[in-house]
Order: C-alpha cells, then sequence, then structure tokens
C-alpha cells in the first residue's frame, strides 16, 4: 500500500469541511487537483470514502471508521517534522559532553554561558574525568565531544587545538624559591613536591619535562583535587606544578606562580570528536562558541597570589 500525506490531508479536510473545492481551496489546488487525490487514495484503499451529492459531501461508514487513524499518522508526522526542524535549528535535543578538570574550572564556565544564553532548549550531559578517561568517553561514544586534551595520537579520535596551556610552579610566598622570576626543574627537586595522579595531564607533561631536564620527582603528596593542591601549597607544605588555566579562577592568596623552564612545560587544550561521526547541529554550535572563547585565555605567566586573608 503506497499512501501519500498528500492523500490523507485532501482526506481529513474533506471531512473537516464537508466541500472538495472548500478543501481544494485549504491544500491551494484545484478541485480537480483534490478530486484526483481522494480517487488514487479511494483506489489504494479499496473503499470509498465519501458520498457524494449535489449540496455536499459526506464520509461513507468506511471514510468514518479510519478518520480518526488517518488524523492521528498526520498529527504524528507533523510532530517528526516538528522534532526534526528543532533538532536541525538546534531549538532542542541533548549534547553529551566530556572534559577534564583543569578546563571545567576555566575555560568551560564562559562557553556554557554563551552556550545556554544562545540555545536554552538543548539539555547538557557532562562526563568530568581525568586525561585518560576523558578520551575514552568520547572514543566510546558517550560524549558526542569533549573539551580537553589529547595525550597520545588515537586514530579514532580527532584533535582541534584551541590554545596553549602552560604549567607552572605555585609556591608559597615564603618558599626559597618565591623570590626568583622563573624556576628550573633542577631547583624544585630540592623541596617537597604536590602532585596530582598519574591519570592527569598535568602530571603526565610534568613528569616528560622532568625527564628531559634529566630530574626525576617523587611527589611527597598526591591528590586527585587541582583545589586541594592549591590549598596544601597555601598551608607550606611543598610546591606544586600546575596548570596556569585552572589558577586563573582559584583563590592563590599566600601563593606566587612562577614558570618552569628548562624545559617550560605546555598543554594543547582543544575539541575531541570521532573521526568517522558527523557531529549533531548542537555539537557544531558548542564547537563554535568554544572557538570564540579560548582566545580570551591567553598564556598565563608569573603572577603573584591576592593577599592571604
Amino acid at each position: 500500500m503506497n499512501l501519500t500525506v498528500r492523500q490523507l490531508r485532501a482526506f481529513t479536510l474533506g471531512a473537516q469541511f464537508a466541500s472538495f473545492s472548500e478543501a481544494a481551496a485549504r491544500m491551494g489546488i484545484t478541485q480537480p487537483g483534490y478530486s484526483l487525490l481522494i480517487r488514487q487514495l479511494e483506489e489504494e484503499l479499496g473503499l470509498s470514502l465519501f458520498r457524494r451529492t449535489t449540496r455536499r459531501v459526506e464520509l461513507t461508514e468506511a471514510g468514518r471508521e479510519i478518520l480518526q487513524s488517518a488524523q492521528r499518522t498526520l498529527q504524528q508526522l507533523d510532530e517528526t517534522r516538528r522534532r526534526a526542524e528543532d533538532f536541525r535549528d538546534v531549538r532542542q535535543g541533548t549534547l553529551s559532553l566530556a572534559f577534564v578538570p583543569s578546563v571545567g574550572c576555566s575555560l568551560l564556565p564562559p562557553t556554557l554561558s554563551r552556550f545556554a544564553e544562545a540555545y536554552p532548549g538543548i539539555k547538557l550531559v557532562f562526563h568530568e574525568a581525568q586525561a585518560v578517561g576523558f578520551a575514552e568517553h568520547v572514543r566510546s561514544g558517550q560524549a558526542e565531544i569533549g573539551l580537553g586534551l589529547l595525550l597520545q595520537p588515537d586514530e579514532q579520535l580527532a584533535f582541534e587545538p584551541l590554545m596553549r596551556d602552560r604549567l607552572v610552579a605555585l609556591l608559597h610566598t615564603r618558599h626559597p624559591l618565591a623570590s626568583r622570576a622563573t624556576v628550573t626543574w633542577k631547583a624544585l627537586t630540592r623541596f617537597s613536591s604536590i602532585s596530582v595522579t598519574t591519570q592527569s595531564s598535568v602530571r603526565v607533561h610534568a613528569d616528560r619535562a622532568a625527564a628531559e631536564a634529566g630530574v626525576e620527582v617523587e611527589p611527597t603528596y598526591v591528590l586527585d583535587s587541582l583545589t586541594t593542591a592549591v590549598g596544601l601549597v597555601r598551608a607550606g607544605l611543598g610546591y606544586a606544578v600546575l596548570p596556569s588555566l585552572a589558577l586563573r579562577s582559584m583563590d592563590l592568596g599566600g601563593a606566587v606562580a612562577r614558570v618552569v623552564e628548562q624545559p617550560r612545560a605546555w598543554r594543547d587544550i582543544g575539541l575531541l570528536t570521532r573521526r568517522q561521526f558527523s557531529l549533531s547541529p548542537a555539537a557544531m554550535a558548542f564547537a563554535a562558541i568554544a572557538r570564540a572563547v579560548a582566545p580570551a585565555f591567553p598564556a598565563f605567566g608569573n603572577t603573584a597570589g591576592r593577599p592571604h586573608p
């Protein structure tokens, strides 16, 4: 059976107005054209749907029987079309997003603020994870798009760099190295170290830079949270190598950040997606906003923390 939407719409309009001429006018077609649609529908169904008189038309028993079904079908098709248009125009839908913690407290909030203002009908589902788990969320499809970094090339993933994030040494203001303009990895090894877990990209990049400098860092404290690491530095328990991106949003009172040299360490922060999959309109809109927001986060150099309360 090969019914068309135009045939069903012609049928329901004819039933509504009990007039072929009125139904034809509502469809914007001639009456002969309308009559042809009804005849084709009746032939397809093998039923007579209308009883025609010189003054009006009325539904046959068969016509009355299938009218509600035809109306429901058209309503469902209209709803399908509306949902498709909403999805295409980013008015409704769901976007699943992965991010790393240091991005979650820096680049992500202003990006989300703009996105939510522009596309209030999009529901966001978040997956926060350290760098290793972050990539897996995108690779597995749990997250359609990620905002973070890629530790090593992956043939299944596409990475678009948006900015560079410098790693800096956070020191208590009374730390022996705090008065220096910059510090070296070798100089830092003489002091207690506060580090994040090896699952973090911060730890991975810091260890790589230290190895390149010919030194090995044995952390005194190993933590999951960047915020806790900052707290321990402010308490004078040691230094921490942390991403400058995350430090922008934290209270550094009682601490100073110094660029670590020989060598300097950077992370590329950007968008992570799956290579073989097209992005939804919502994901493309999010990516465009992230590209616009990222330039507001230039490289972060030495800084003094706010006065300790």
